[in-house]
């Protein structure tokens, strides 16, 4: 046999050259079905699915206890009187106190603020995040008057946006809690998309959770809303329906027709909006008037201090009526020191700086040298520093200046000689 036949007839034997199909990846793996078995399950499992129930608008309307004020936009309106109590807090106590601080600088007319919350399809923000909830609440003589506008469908939202301009063009100051960093900005999107002229932009904005957490976070476990209705207003919610849950709960009813639990979103939110209310109110008194529950004085006074109002950071200092920390007791000392009030400023440190607080005898090192010219007793506070400070290159530096104005040797200090 020649060698071309030898070469055959091994090809024959190890089937090299004869197309095979291979096998299919699935079927090699146990327990895996075919292909055509797995679309006929799956169709299967589509076809005992419930088919989705149907809700009209108006049963939604009725559900809700509100009107169709356009189509796919349910709209809920609600009033109390302004002597309503909320929580502890009634809703009059905006009126008797100011407000000046949290507007800004200048008192606002209480019937032109517009307080805002919405509930959305998410917190991520951007273009495909929808307030399928929104709601307004204002002052109106001895009335608060509430709206709030529900989506029944993607559809309504430009209807929703247009009706609500009502309201928002009649406005000086928008109140939130939070609505700075998302429910505005979310909004601002939704009327560019819907290509409709807005002034919420341009609003001044009252955002309650920043003056909330200068006053109160070193205090409190968090600075939510539902903690401070707890701390302030004394106001716990029964039965509510959890945040976390709002999105999922407007999906069911667009994918499925599932109405339970919607009266809850509405009410939480209306909840949510009156407790700006209350809670304007309580922060308008915290900020005015010193020694308040829970308060701490050293965020207001630098709150106000940063405002520029430095008398009434100090006030609440002086007036906080308990014993403040450390970090309060250096602030009240710089006020005095800016104002002058060196006979003030210089016991506070000097009793900061017996418990080893470094930033008081570097204040004490700082005074003695530029305004009382001690360079000896400048220079003593700056070697007590040499131990304590984690930038003796700094103080070696000083404490060389001193010795030079002091015209004493350049002995080396103790740090030094490590």
């Amino acid at each position: 046999m020649d060698l071309r036949a030898r070469l055959k007839e091994l090809e024959a034997r190890l089937g090299v050259g004869q197309r095979q199909q291979p096998p299919s990846p699935l079927a090699t793996e146990p327990g895996v079905l075919p292909l055509a078995a797995r679309l006929q399950r799956l169709a299967a499992a589509q076809a005992a699915k419930p088919a989705k129930r149907v809700v009209s608008q108006e049963e939604l309307a009725r559900l809700l206890g509100g009107y169709l004020c356009a189509e796919g936009v349910v709209l809920v309106e609600n009033s109390l009187p302004v002597s309503h109590v909320h929580g502890r807090v009634p809703f009059s106590q905006i009126h008797e106190i100011s407000l000046d601080f949290l507007a800004g600088g200048a008192e606002p007319n209480r019937e032109h603020l517009l307080f805002i919350d919405t509930e959305t399809t998410g917190l991520s923000g951007g273009t495909g995040t929808v307030a399928f909830v929104l709601g307004l609440a204002r002052i109106n003589g001895d009335t608060v008057e509430v709206r709030q506008y529900f989506l029944t469908c993607f559809a309504g939202e430009p209807a929703m946006l247009e009706h609500a301009l009502g309201w928002i063009t009649d406005t000086s100051h928008l109140v939130s809690f939070n609505g700075k960093s998302f429910d505005i900005p979310l909004l601002v999107t939704r009327y560019r998309l819907a290509r409709i002229a807005n002034p919420l932009s341009a609003l001044p904005h009252m955002d309650l959770l920043h003056r909330t957490r200068s006053a109160f976070k070193r205090n409190w476990p968090d600075c939510r809303l539902q903690t401070a209705e707890q701390y302030l207003l004394k106001l716990f919610r029964d039965d509510d329906v959890p945040g976390h849950l709002i999105p999922q709960i407007w999906t069911d009813l667009l994918q499925h027709g599932e109405t339970r639990n919607l009266r809850g979103v509405v009410d939480h939110n209306r909840i949510d909006i009156l407790s700006l209310i209350a809670l304007a109110g309580v922060l308008g008194k915290t900020y005015a008037e010193p020694g308040q529950e829970y308060a701490d004085p050293l965020g207001i006074a630098r709150a106000h201090r940063r405002a520029g109002d430095e008398l009434t950071a100090l006030l609440h200092l002086e007036d906080h009526g308990e014993p403040l920390s450390d970090d309060a007791q250096l602030e009240l000392a710089g006020l005095y020191a800016r104002s002058g009030h060196w006979d003030k400023a210089v016991p506070v440190w000097e009793s900061l700086a017996e418990k080893h607080v470094l930033c008081a005898m570097e204040r004490l090192a700082i005074y003695h040298e530029h305004k009382q010219r001690d360079f000896q007793t400048a220079l003593q506070w700056t070697e007590r520093m040499l131990p304590l400070s984690q930038e003796a290159g700094a103080v070696e530096k000083r404490r060389a200046r001193l010795v030079r104005k002091s015209n004493q040797p350049a002995a080396l200090s103790p740090r030094a000689r490590v």
